[in-house]
């Protein structure tokens, strides 16, 4: 059961639209290039804006790497993202 706060994204709905994107954008992450471990990275926040969570044109494909760089690139007190993230960027 998603939160009231949040649009639902699973479902049948929500994994059309993954697939149609990573079939507009190749199969490939928009960041690096590289195929693999997709996701669906939205550009503009669902949370703020929940009617365009399942808009084509607010999300990109983002391999996992990538997309929790994005994620978590603000500094951070907490140690397990910190090393995560410094792991990813090597």
């Amino acid at each position: 059961m998603p939160r009231a706060d949040r649009p639902d994204l699973r479902g049948r709905k929500w994994e059309r639209v993954r697939r149609a994107v990573f079939r507009r954008d190749g199969w490939r992450c928009l960041k690096c290039g590289k195929p693999g471990r997709l996701e669906a990275h939205h550009v503009v926040c669902p949370r703020r804006f929940p009617e365009r969570a399942h808009d084509l044109a607010s999300i990109e494909t983002r391999c996992r790497e990538c997309h929790i760089l994005e994620h978590f690139t603000r500094p951070t007190a907490h140690p397990e993202i910190r090393e995560w993230r410094d792991y990813l960027k090597r």
